[in-house]
C-alpha cells in the first residue's frame, strides 16, 4: 500500500493522514477550531486502529482525498 492515505469518519469533523502503518496525523474540529495530533503507534491496540482505518472496518471510516485533507489543514 503506498502512503500517505487519507481518512474520515462517516458523519464526523474528524479527518486523518495515515504516514505508514505506524504513524498518523488526526485533525478534529472543536467547535469552530480544529485540532491536529500526531500519533506515533506503539502498542498493539493503536497499530489495530490504524489497519482498520486502511481497510474501512466497522462502516466507520471513509476514504477521502489528499485534497479534502488538506482543505481542512487551511483551518489553522
Amino acid at each position: 500500500m503506498d502512503f500517505p492515505q487519507y481518512r474520515k469518519y462517516k458523519n464526523i469533523e474528524t479527518y486523518f493522514k495515515i504516514i505508514s502503518e505506524k504513524e498518523f496525523e488526526e485533525i478534529s474540529s472543536l467547535g469552530s477550531n480544529y485540532v491536529k495530533h500526531s500519533i506515533v503507534a506503539k502498542q498493539y491496540p493503536e497499530l489495530l486502529r490504524i489497519q482498520d482505518m486502511l481497510n474501512c472496518e466497522e462502516n466507520i471510516w471513509e476514504i477521502i482525498e489528499e485534497n479534502e485533507y488538506f482543505k481542512i489543514c487551511l483551518n489553522f
